[in-house]
């Protein structure tokens, strides 16, 4: 009976390490390649850096200060906040006009143009940055040739500040309708049809219907979308570096492009400016996201 204790504590000690020891690599890996850069990035912005990117002089919290001095800096915080803006509002709308009409669809057609609606989900960002590159391009693009047709003279899309602005804006919009179609259309397809044929009986229909009953049963996706849509425009990078490179005159340079050239695109880098930007991005990215769900979970519920 006493030589069964030790194994009875034995069976008892590993149930409970099981669960640890299963969890461990996913919290090394969490540890290793998402909290200890950020600790890392924090330390670094505090610093001026050598060429290798090691800290040499503590500056303290001149780089954060620098960040609303510096009218570059100013400029890509205003520019990313108007792309992240326009391209949520853009992508979630069209989604959403775009996966309507297709809830009563018959299941074979419906299958047919999601297919080809879901498309952009399927692109890499360079990819379809590029695709824009031949449509907005000032002389020989596709867009201003068909303008061209229709006796309207195409404006200098990727050189002028606005037009510049609302052409990433757009470029980053499509790439990301993919993903929002896909997510209202599967909300669609799980509505409650009683409460619909209910609201259809007292005389609800068209726009009064997609308006007062269907979009509301659709806010715990459209709020997902909001937020997850929201962190990835803040986040713009390829389209701004295949179509503008930041220009013209610095109009369309967003934090994370600004940080790419500090840390990456100079002859001498500025490792402690450029990780300065990153905590700042990622303080934006929370802050956003916690007013955000503040704001709408009243309205999801």
């Amino acid at each position: 009976m006493l030589g069964n204790v030790p194994l009875r504590i034995g069976r008892r000690l590993r149930g409970r390490l099981a669960g640890p020891l299963m969890v461990l690599p996913c919290v090394a890996l969490l540890l290793v390649f998402a909290y200890w850069p950020v600790v890392r990035g924090v330390v670094l912005s505090l610093y001026d850096t050598d060429l290798l990117g090691d800290p040499t002089v503590f500056v303290g919290a001149a780089h954060y200060l620098d960040l609303f001095t510096n009218p570059d800096l100013r400029r890509a915080l205003f520019a990313t906040g108007v792309i992240a803006g326009l391209s949520v509002v853009l992508s979630v709308g069209g989604a959403l006009a775009a996966a309507l009409p297709l809830r009563r669809a018959a299941a074979k057609p419906r299958a047919v143009v999601s297919v080809v609606l879901s498309i952009p989900f399927a692109y890499s960002a360079a990819a379809s940055a590029a695709v824009f590159a031949g449509l907005f391009a000032p002389a020989v693009g596709t867009l201003n040739e068909v303008l061209a047709h229709l006796g309207v003279n195409g404006p200098e899309w990727l050189r002028s500040p606005g037009w510049a602005v609302l052409a990433i804006s757009v470029a980053t919009a499509w790439y990301e309708f993919g993903f929002a179609f896909l997510v209202l259309l599967a909300a669609l397809t799980q509505l409650d049809e009683s409460v619909i044929e209910a609201a259809a009986l007292d005389g609800a229909s068209g726009l009064r219907m997609a308006r007062s009953v269907i979009i509301p049963m659709l806010r715990p996706s459209l709020v997902f979308l909001l937020v997850t849509q929201t962190i990835s425009g803040l986040q713009v990078f390829t389209q701004v570096q295949v179509l503008t490179r930041g220009g013209p005159a610095g109009s369309t340079s967003t934090l994370v492009y600004e940080l790419y050239k500090r840390a990456f695109g100079e002859a001498l880098p500025q490792v402690g400016t450029a990780s300065t930007l990153a905590v700042v991005l990622l303080l934006l990215v929370l802050a956003i996201t916690a007013l955000q769900f503040r704001a709408l979970r009243r309205w999801a519920a």
